[in-house]
This record gives C-alpha cells, structure tokens and sequence, in this order.
C-alpha cells in the first residue's frame, strides 16, 4: 500500500551558491561520503548535488515528518545501482521511523535539465498511510 509521496523542485543554482559559500563544510553537513564522491566525479557537480538535496526533501515530506523528528540530512543517502538507477539508502533515524510506520519499499525518481533539479519518492507500507 502506498504510504506517501513526496517531490521537490531545487535551484540548482542555489546549491552551487551554498557550495561555494560553504565548500567542503556544507558538503559535509548534507551529503554522505559516498554522495560526495559521486557527485565530484562529475564534470559537473551541482545537478547531481541538487538531485540528491532534492531527494532527501522528497523523502522527509513522503514520510510526512520534518527534521524536527531528529532526522539529518546524512541519515538519507542516495546511490546509484549498477544499472544507474538510483535509490535511497536509509541510516540511524530515517531508518527507525521507516521501521516503525513498516516501510517496506522507497521509490525514487530524479532527474535535472537547465537550472531544476527534480525528484520524486513513494513510500510503500505493509499497513498503508497512518492517518
């Protein structure tokens, strides 16, 4: 049963903004490791930064909570399968609210053109939406 969904439409302009601003500091703050690599790897940086910015506030609003339920940003990670297809990865916090609403399934989607960044996420549940 489909538990929520949540989409987000980032600048990404506004992420190269706060990378230059704050480099490493805000790259640190947001992003795993893992999602850093990837992204600095590009020739191109900053969409893919974005992408991933995106998801996370795609997560938090399918999940119906914001970071007020103790979640950070690096508790959502976004990889890539072999295949290329993206996916999120969940740790600590995210992890344990996804456990307790009996997530089952977390679809994303992303993708960017010009200077938008988009992504979408559906969460399934064995029980459906808590309300």
């Amino acid at each position: 049963m489909v538990f929520g969904i949540g989409s987000d439409v980032v600048q990404i302009s506004r992420i190269d903004s706060l990378v230059n601003r704050w480099g490493h500091r805000f790259l640190k703050r947001v992003f795993t490791q893992s999602e850093i690599e990837y992204c600095l790897r590009r020739k191109h940086p900053s969409p893919h930064l974005a992408v991933r910015f995106g998801a996370k506030e795609a997560f938090l609003k399918a999940l119906g909570v914001g970071y007020s339920e103790g979640i950070r940003w690096r508790d959502i990670e976004v990889l890539r399968q072999e295949s290329g297809r993206p996916e999120i990865q969940l740790h600590q916090q995210a992890k344990a609210l996804c456990d307790h609403h009996s997530i089952c399934g977390v679809h994303l989607s992303m993708s960017h053109d010009g200077n938008y960044g988009f992504a979408e996420v559906l969460l399934e549940s064995e029980t459906g939406t808590p309300r």
